[in-house]
């Protein structure tokens, strides 16, 4: 678990607040009964993840928009009257060390550990997990664990301690469903820069021979001829039934890249040689984006868990599906399992969940392609070898939550007084409408989840109507992280960011506190 020091009267804080702005909070959010919300630190940069240890709290700026570098900062005072000093960015070491997106941060034993982007094999932008000291950041800076495939939609995301001292961490799918597509390039715009990345299965898997053309004209396929298989290159052709793709790992790498995609590896900090310790410990995730340990049992690691979208763009004639592989009504799942013993598989890319059952569903279930009005969409067919799926066994999900809603970053009540002990509490980062095929702006609060009962329940809400009231940059836009200190919650808010309505605002990003009254 995170340390929780004491340090500022937040709540007092937000007591005395609360009279100038004549309610529990600012405009357009929906504050729990019985508590007080004001903003701690403001006019951040896209900021994703937030620590804190002693008297500090660090804070990571993402760092993927060009000309926008990756920054950790340090923060001290009361809500209100904080500085942001910089200890970090990317210029400030070689070139290629240190690339955004900066997804997350976790101090452990005097040292802050990232996960963020370098340079690493094919002159692919890989994840990496690195750490430093706070006092010398530059001259103490050493990365750990590098090439990990993470050039695609998702990175490398989240890092967490666990009881055994072992590191955990996630790392999302390079696609939307093991198909690389006009999607990666036209929605995500990564594709013309790394043409050969796709996503690696994190275990040996068998394909049953499907391959997908060209939906529509682009700027590596114009003429549409192309054919693609999962888990291959774009264009790469047609693969055979029974054909196998194997997985990477230190010590057989695959084009360079050490681990799979969409799965949660562990490793030794403590190793002279911490990637000869890489352990697969769960896969079949699409994008596990938040970890964290069950503070009820050390041996039970939480997922949060983006679900797959339908895939849209408006290529100036109406919105069109531009996915290879579309995948409707596909929720946010949240998933558990017990550490250190066999790999547990949770899907992806063949099985998804029931949306309130959370029980494991083929993908050619017909509730899977029940496509909006507007977009017909090819129904999703298997993957995997039809033996090879034989030999799978697919956990169900705890937890399934509003589907485009990005559920990210979480951490678990453990304080009387602020009460609701035990409880998850998740940033919904908010869908992109309309490029998921998300039809509106669900998302945008924090979410309380008991996972006893099996619930999930609004608690912090954006109640904005348009995006004129969601995206004010003054208000509660994009919350991504949650993180408690004592009684005090503590929301990592991105800020405006909506590329898809052009959007974009930098320095909007903040951070609020949350306190009973």
């Amino acid at each position: 678990m995170h340390p929780r020091t004491p340090v500022l009267a937040i709540a007092q804080v937000i007591a005395a607040a609360l009279p100038a702005l004549g309610q529990s909070g600012p405009p357009f959010v929906s504050v729990p009964p019985g508590f007080g919300l004001v903003l701690h630190t403001s006019g951040l940069d896209f900021p994703t993840a937030i620590e804190f240890a002693g008297s500090s709290l660090w804070i990571t700026e993402g760092g993927f928009l060009p000309g926008v570098a990756p920054k950790i900062k340090r923060i001290d005072g009361a809500p209100g009257s904080t500085t942001a000093v910089t200890i970090l960015s990317g210029p400030d070491l070689p070139p290629g060390a240190l690339r955004g997106p900066l997804t997350d941060i976790t101090h452990r034993d005097g040292w802050l550990w990232i996960t963020h982007h370098a340079t690493g094999a094919n002159g692919w932008r890989v994840g990496a997990i690195s750490r430093f000291q706070p006092g010398d950041p530059v001259g103490t800076f050493t990365t750990v664990i590098t090439n990990l495939p993470s050039a695609g939609d998702h990175h490398t995301d989240a890092l967490v301690f666990g009881a055994d001292g072992r590191a955990y961490f996630s790392i999302g799918t390079a696609t939307n469903s093991s198909v690389v597509g006009p999607d990666n390039e036209i929605l995500e715009g990564w594709l013309a820069g790394a043409p050969t990345f796709h996503d690696f299965p994190a275990k040996d898997v068998v394909l049953s021979g499907l391959e997908f053309q060209t939906l529509v004209p682009f700027v590596l396929d114009p003429t549409r001829t192309l054919h693609t298989p999962p888990f291959g290159a774009f264009g790469s052709g047609f693969v055979p039934t029974g054909a196998v793709v194997t997985a990477p790992t230190p010590a057989a790498p695959q084009e360079g890249m050490i681990a799979g995609n969409g799965a949660v590896y562990s490793f030794d900090p403590a190793s002279a040689n911490p990637t000869a310790t890489l352990r697969l410990e769960a896969w079949g995730f699409r994008n596990p984006y938040g970890l964290g340990f069950d503070p009820a049992d050390p041996t039970r690691l939480i997922v949060s868990n983006n679900g797959a979208d339908i895939r849209a763009a408006n290529l100036g004639n109406g919105l069109r599906l531009i996915g290879a592989h579309p995948i409707a009504n596909d929720l946010e799942d949240v998933f558990a399992f017990a550490v250190g013993g066999a790999e547990e598989f949770f899907g992806w890319p063949d099985f998804f969940h029931h949306p309130t059952a959370g029980i494991p569903l083929p993908i050619t279930d017909p509730i899977f392609c029940n496509h909006p009005p507007r977009l017909r969409i090819r129904c999703p067919q298997f993957v995997f070898d039809a033996a090879f799926r034989a030999t799978l066994t697919v956990e169900s999900a705890l937890v399934q939550l509003e589907i485009n809603s990005s559920a990210n970053k979480f951490d678990f009540s453990t304080n009387a007084t602020f009460q609701f002990m035990g409880n998850m509490f998740i940033a919904e980062t908010g869908a992109f409408a309309p490029t998921t095929g998300a039809t509106q702006f669900t998302g945008h609060k924090v979410v309380r989840v008991d996972l006893q009962a099996g619930t999930s329940h609004d608690f912090l809400v954006n109640t904005g109507a348009n995006p004129a009231q969601l995206f004010d940059p003054t208000n509660f836009n994009k919350p991504i992280d949650v993180r408690f200190r004592d009684a005090t919650m503590l929301v990592v808010d991105l800020g405006v960011f909506v590329p898809s309505l052009n959007l974009v605002a930098p320095a909007s990003g903040k951070i609020w506190a949350l306190a009973r009254l």
